[in-house]
């Protein structure tokens, strides 16, 4: 990494030659702090559910479906860019433009997050209309819009992931969770209502936000430095066109975002529409715990992107072996919690949050199932993009959320709420197997790997 910064001839310290054990170091720290914030949040969800009818309940839910999809619908994932044109000028020694690349960034960070509360906002009495929400609620839902000022803090991530403060994510990972759990405990003691809750959420997340942002901007002043000035002027054009290939790989990181995102929090809204919101709150409580999965999966794409970055750029590199090895690991993990939820997860249900919600266990079970399928195919994709075929990573993904929208409408219908399990793991198994021949077939050539990330 940077260990000084010299505008003429920046000293950069590259990794060592050990990535799959950089990768669990990395991924450990990630983990600590997911998995810790894992447990408060499902702790918290677990205590609204018992102090909150269903119905209520859902509506709590399907508001932080609405605004989780809305993030989604305006994620450019800058963190992945920083990275992708980080790493060249890195390799490169010109540290110049990697400080214009961050500025542009944060520059997108800022004026996304502006729209997205905006169009939030606005289309909140639309949302409400179709819900059969009454007045109350719609405006609920539009004070609760105001937490996407805060969402601008993809920059910030990418720098962390950057300069490897894997250790600093996890930590931060924590904040808005255990502010979450903290006031979620008060509100469960004192028997609250539904405004309360939202209140309190909205904090956590806005905290937990305004973090990341502070972290990377402290960490981009310490270890990379401001831009100089040149007569006054900072230097640089700070234009997305000096970066070649910058552009198309943001809209393919912003529909990737998209095709990642926004089917799971859009099918909670239709849950929501087609079934209720207490179907909405049964399907995000299964979701919830098998985020014991989905997390990891999302954490390994993010360790994994920045050393596969790297070893593309080597000769004779071990790429496809750390890929492959990583995948069998994360999918044997999946598999053992699949068969304790196959076993145990009527009674786990019935002790945690009551009777009533018994009826999300073979949902649990399927959904846990197409989160192990995902975990596999996080190793994939991150050495996909890694070697230049992110155009086609996205192409696999158009058409996973085409078949997980249409099997959800589809199998909703005939299953009802269990449907959604099986729409998830028919969506999460095509990728797999896509992306496992893409990796398969590459060659891995330098010249050919790093020439064109729209192949």
């Amino acid at each position: 990494m940077f260990k000084e910064i010299n505008v003429n001839a920046p000293n950069i310290d590259l990794p060592d030659n050990k990535p799959f054990q950089r990768i669990l170091n990395n991924l450990g720290f990630l983990i600590k702090g997911r998995g810790i914030a894992a447990i408060m949040s499902f702790g918290s969800t677990l205590l609204m559910a018992r102090v909150l009818e269903p119905e209520n309940f859902g509506k709590v839910i399907l508001i932080l479906a609405y605004i989780l999809l809305i993030r989604g619908l305006f994620d450019f994932q800058l963190s992945e860019s920083i990275i992708r044109f980080g790493v060249k000028a890195e390799k490169e020694g010109d540290t110049n433009r990697l400080r214009r690349l961050i500025n542009i960034c944060w520059r997108i960070d800022l004026i996304v997050a502006i729209v997205a509360t905006i169009i939030g906002g606005l289309f909140a009495s639309i949302t409400g209309y179709f819900l059969n929400w009454t007045y109350h609620d719609v405006l609920m839902l539009q004070g609760y819009s105001l937490v996407l000022l805060s969402t601008g803090n993809g920059t910030s991530t990418g720098i962390l992931r950057f300069l490897d403060r894997f250790d600093l994510l996890g930590k931060i990972m924590t904040i808005g969770s255990f502010i979450r759990f903290i006031g979620v405990t008060v509100l469960w003691w004192f028997n609250a209502e539904v405004e309360m809750f939202l209140v309190i959420i909205a904090v956590a997340y806005i905290t937990e936000n305004f973090s990341m942002i502070w972290f990377g901007w402290r960490e981009y002043k310490n270890k990379i430095g401001e831009i100089p000035l040149v007569k006054g002027k900072k230097t640089g054009n700070f234009r997305v066109k000096e970066f070649e290939g910058l552009r198309a790989f943001l809209w393919i990181n912003y529909w990737q975002s998209n095709l990642d995102i926004t089917p799971k929090h859009l099918v909670v809204m239709l849950a929501g529409y087609l079934l209720g919101a207490s179907e909405a709150g049964l399907l995000r409580l299964a979701r919830e715990l098998s985020s014991l999965l989905t997390h990891p999966a999302n954490l390994l794409r993010q360790v994994l992107f920045i050393d596969l970055s790297r070893i593309s750029h080597q000769e004779n590199s071990d790429l496809k072996l750390v890929t492959y090895r990583t995948a069998l690991g994360g999918g044997l993990v999946g598999f053992f919690f699949v068969l304790i939820s196959w076993f145990f997860g009527n009674d786990f249900l019935y002790l945690s949050v009551g009777q009533e919600y018994v009826a999300a266990a073979p949902l649990l079970t399927l959904l846990l199932l197409a989160a192990t399928f995902d975990l596999v195919a996080a190793s994939l994709r991150s050495a996909a993009y890694a070697i230049g075929y992110a155009s086609k990573v996205l192409r696999v993904y158009i058409i996973s959320t085409i078949i997980y929208i249409s099997c959800f409408a589809g199998f909703t219908s005939w299953f009802g709420l269990v449907g959604a399990g099986f729409a998830a793991c028919a969506s999460t198994i095509f990728p797999t197997i896509m992306m496992f021949m893409i990796i398969k077939k590459s060659k891995l050539t330098v010249s050919k790997t790093t020439a064109n990330i729209t192949e």
